[in-house]
């Protein structure tokens, strides 16, 4: 639960970011959401990232989706998300005008294999980027849905054993030196299901399916999410998933597996410098029940009480709310968009997040 004296603290001391989720998202004020409406929208730092987020006309680079740099849309997006931007807002659905279009131009097919619509990293990439942003389009839509409908297909076996044997291995030709050391997905179950294990672009997205109130997408969603948090797919499956090839030709680094960091020991987790990560699957995977419900969630929670102040504030470690260019769901991306000139620009952002974590228990 909220902490409604908190929620008032925040909006008495942070910028306009914060204090519009604070109304719109813990509050639910709507009259207060609307007041700081043209606040945000004036914020420099909402300006440069509308600016990230919307590409040039026409796309200068091909790095539009995938990449660590602030333009590409899957660091645009979870970046406008991070400081309350959602597809509501005029500035916002004129952006990501662009991406809708590459979706709704794909021509809908009738599925003719298990997994016709899993076969497109851009493509789940942006719908489910789209889908949180809360983009409203019939094509994201129908692909959203069909995609989990091929997760589901596969998760549904629990199924963990999806890479060659050394035996196999051996007997492929062609992986670049670079790559020979890492594990590689079993040929067979990508014809079959295309990118049927979960992604952590996936995890990013799915849970607001569950907004359509509909009892067998809920299941399927849960199935997603019980697959993955489990000690026997933390065992066994490889960093970033591995690589992967269609043709025993050419291969390709596949990712990003949705483990959760620090699934044994979250604490000690937080003590490397990959805390932000955590920190960024933290605020994700606490949208989906059964991830509330691990072992993992509940450590971590009660590993950041050990941050509380004494008025019932937070201040994490410098350090955590990571804010460089990078992959945002690496954890590069953590701003709330706070002044960083503030003395208290910690306090406020480690106190808000804690309250993202409790709006969901």
């Amino acid at each position: 639960m909220i902490d409604v004296k908190i929620c008032e603290w925040l909006s008495d001391n942070a910028d306009a970011p914060i204090r519009y989720r604070v109304a719109r998202e813990l509050l639910r004020d709507n009259r207060a959401t609307k007041d700081i409406e043209k606040e945000l929208i004036d914020n420099p730092v909402i300006a440069l990232c509308l600016k990230n987020l919307k590409p040039e006309s026409p796309p200068q680079h091909h790095w539009m989706v995938h990449g660590s740099f602030n333009f590409c849309l899957e660091n645009a997006v979870l970046k406008a998300i991070q400081l309350g931007l959602h597809a509501e807002l005029p500035q916002v659905a004129d952006a990501i005008a662009y991406y809708i279009d590459k979706i709704e131009s794909v021509p809908i097919k009738k599925p003719v294999r298990n997994c016709d619509f899993r076969t497109g990293f851009d493509h789940i990439l942006i719908s489910n980027l789209l889908t949180l942003a809360g983009a409203d389009s019939e094509a994201i839509r129908i692909f959203m849905r069909n995609s989990l409908d091929e997760m589901y297909c596969f998760v549904r076996k629990g199924d963990y054993n999806i890479y060659y044997t050394e035996d196999e291995k051996a007997k492929t030709k062609g992986i670049p030196k670079i790559w020979r050391s890492r594990q590689i997905i079993k040929q067979s179950l990508l014809n079959e299901y295309g990118f049927c294990y979960p992604l952590l672009y996936d995890v990013v997205g799915l849970h607001m399916l569950y907004g359509l109130n509909d009892q067998e997408v809920t299941g399927k969603i849960d199935a997603v999410i019980d697959y993955i948090s489990t000690d026997t797919f933390h065992n066994m499956i490889a960093d970033g998933y591995g690589i992967m090839s269609l043709d025993n030709k050419k291969y390709y680094a596949n990712g990003w597996d949705p483990k959760y960091p620090g699934w044994y020991d979250a604490e000690e987790y937080l003590k490397t410098q990959h805390a932000p990560y955590l920190l960024f699957f933290a605020q994700i995977i606490t949208k989906y029940p059964a991830a509330r419900k691990t072992k993992w969630y509940n450590d971590l929670l009660s590993c950041l009480e050990k941050y509380r102040t004494d008025s019932g504030t937070y201040l994490f470690p410098p350090g955590w709310l990571k804010e460089s260019q990078g992959y945002a769901v690496m954890g590069s991306h953590l701003s709330f968009g706070e002044n960083r000139r503030k003395k208290n620009w910690r306090e406020i952002e480690s106190t808000f997040y804690v309250q993202l974590l409790n709006n969901n228990l």
